[in-house]
């Protein structure tokens, strides 16, 4: 009996250190570890808005940098606190005489998100609020040179990580906001859907 017990205890001192580099493994990231990103993001914006659409396209590319703290609440789940700017740039032509036109959208964003940490992925979901400054010029033709002004708008995000390394990730992410404007001449609702890609670095605190 005691020999069947020490060969027991031996086996089990055996896969301990196996066991253990597995866990390893298994989690990617380090354990209830606050940490801080940075991100620079590139992606296509699709317009809610027909008259948008008609003059601009259909989809415009948007690019821009975000800075995120992640806060642990129970391994593996965390609140992520997220500040982002975003710029968008395009030409396009009015809907009935067809003379040029161009807009300029940048955005500052404010995001409160539940994220979820599996090893090697992390998935994220929350909502957001939005202040965008928006400007048209138009041609030389119209009786003014150009509109511009501000709005708050609201959004909702959701996405993913994938760690390339404990301070190296790649994200993808979907976004789709609400932000109508009341000016004279360029009544539009500069919400819509957006999807992106961004090359993350963390910094642990």
């Amino acid at each position: 009996m005691r020999r069947i017990a020490a060969w027991l205890v031996s086996v089990a001192l055996l896969f301990v250190p196996s066991w253990s580099q597995t866990r390893e493994k298994i989690k990617f990231l380090p354990d209830e570890e606050k940490y801080l990103t940075i991100a620079l993001s590139g992606g296509f914006f699709f317009s809610k808005d027909e008259v948008f659409r008609q003059i601009y396209g259909d989809s415009l590319p948007v690019f821009g940098p975000h800075l995120t703290f992640r806060f642990p609440i129970l391994d593996p789940h965390g609140l992520d606190f997220l500040l982002g700017g975003r710029f968008l740039q395009a030409k396009g032509k009015t809907s009935y005489t067809r003379e040029e036109t161009k807009l300029r959208i940048e955005s500052l964003s404010f995001s409160v998100r539940y994220s979820f940490e599996t090893g090697k992925f992390a998935l994220f979901l929350g909502p957001g609020m939005d202040y965008v400054m928006y400007k048209e010029t138009y041609a030389e033709t119209f009786p003014v040179d150009s509109v511009e002004g501000s709005e708050a708008g609201f959004h909702i995000t959701s996405g993913g990580y994938y760690h390339l390394s404990p301070s190296l990730s790649l994200k993808g992410y979907f976004k789709y906001g609400l932000a109508k404007t009341d000016a004279p001449g360029f009544q539009v609702n500069l919400g819509g859907t957006e999807w992106g890609v961004a090359l993350v670095y963390r910094f642990y605190l």
